[in-house]
């Protein structure tokens, strides 16, 4: 367990995950000090009793680690994920910010770091992924995100070893929940439609994960016994992060109409007639709204199929289970998305 006297520094503390992962920590009372940009709503996390710094991971290393001064642990959470910028845009932010992150906190004197990445480093594999997977999948050239996921694990190893960092790579699904400016929204989106169209049945399991569940799985990383120097010397720990409480389409759309007042007009369609329709639209560019580098046939299979991502490795070595069920994660994100309405246009 995290000692309550340990400051913990969170990146992209505004975000999704980072402003999750300080819910959790300042509820334990573990001090938090946030970086977040100078133009970032720091609403939230200053209701939270946050210690704020303004700067951003591309800052001098010099900078970060004078901003991490007295901290004991650090998660870096900050990235850019399915946006429009250049390769040299992203690889500057994702790899380039995770790599001064790592020095800074060496620099700072802080031992412990979380840092959070993505199962979209397993790209198109197929079948069941795990830590033990390959991350060698061929990816597409507008696959940027995962990409860059990929360069800043490499990084967080390397610089472990290097550096002697006790460091902790936590892989999550897509994430939803309060503060979401992706993955619900998209689904929000399409609840405006006279139906709400289901991928096949609506029964397969989502690869989704809340907000809470990974901010809790993220402190169960930082309070854990930090690996024996032998195993330090093999680079950062590594937990797949893809499934917390089993989440089907239908059971997100009925939680999110119900918040919002609108009926909840299910219509199946055939897996295999929306499969064909995916491969189709991708392949004349018609893109995700809001996540345009993931491939629409991917999307599909993972709407239609088994979840392909796990947790059993967090479960096992670290003990985690998820702290808030299915029941209690939806009902947050809905009271969330209620508040919130107006800004997704319902």
């Amino acid at each position: 367990m995290l000692p309550q006297s340990a400051r913990v520094f969170v990146t992209g503390g505004t975000g999704l995950v980072g402003s999750h992962v300080a819910t959790q920590l300042v509820c334990l009372g573990n001090p938090v000090r946030a970086l977040h940009r100078a133009d970032s709503d720091v609403t939230y996390v200053a209701g939270l009793g946050c210690e704020l710094v303004v700067g951003d991971t591309r800052d001098e290393i010099e900078t970060l680690a004078a901003a991490m001064a007295g901290c004991d642990a650090v998660v870096h959470t900050a990235a850019v994920t399915y946006v429009k910028l250049p390769w040299e845009k992203v690889r500057e932010i994702n790899v380039g910010g995770t790599e001064r992150v790592m020095r800074a906190a060496a620099r700072a004197g802080v031992k412990s770091v979380v840092h959070v990445s993505s199962v979209a480093v397993h790209g198109g594999r197929p079948g069941r992924s795990d830590e033990s997977s390959p991350t060698d999948a061929p990816l597409l050239p507008r696959e940027l995100y995962a990409r860059s996921k990929r360069e800043a694990e490499a990084v967080v190893h390397a610089t472990a070893r290097e550096l002697g960092l006790s460091a902790t790579i936590l892989r999550p699904a897509a994430v939803y929940g309060e503060r979401d400016r992706l993955f619900t929204p998209t689904v929000v989106r399409t609840l405006r439609l006279p139906v709400q169209f289901l991928l096949g049945d609506g029964h397969g399991t989502i690869a989704a994960v809340y907000a809470g569940n990974v901010a809790d799985a993220v402190v169960t990383a930082l309070g854990a016994t930090a690996p024996s120097p032998g195993a330090r010397a093999q680079g950062a720990r590594i937990f797949d992060f893809g499934a917390d409480n089993p989440l089907d389409q239908r059971q997100l759309y009925t939680a999110l109409t119900r918040a919002l007042e609108v009926p909840f007009r299910p219509a199946p369609l055939p897996g295999a007639m929306v499969l064909a329709a995916a491969r189709i639209a991708d392949a004349i560019g018609l893109r995700i709204p809001g996540a345009h580098e993931l491939p629409l046939p991917r999307t599909v299979r993972l709407a239609i199929g088994p979840n392909p991502y796990g947790s059993e490795k967090i479960r096992a070595e670290l003990g985690w289970s998820p702290p808030f069920s299915l029941d209690e994660s939806l009902e947050r994100t809905a009271r969330w998305v209620a508040r919130e309405r107006r800004s997704f246009g319902i």
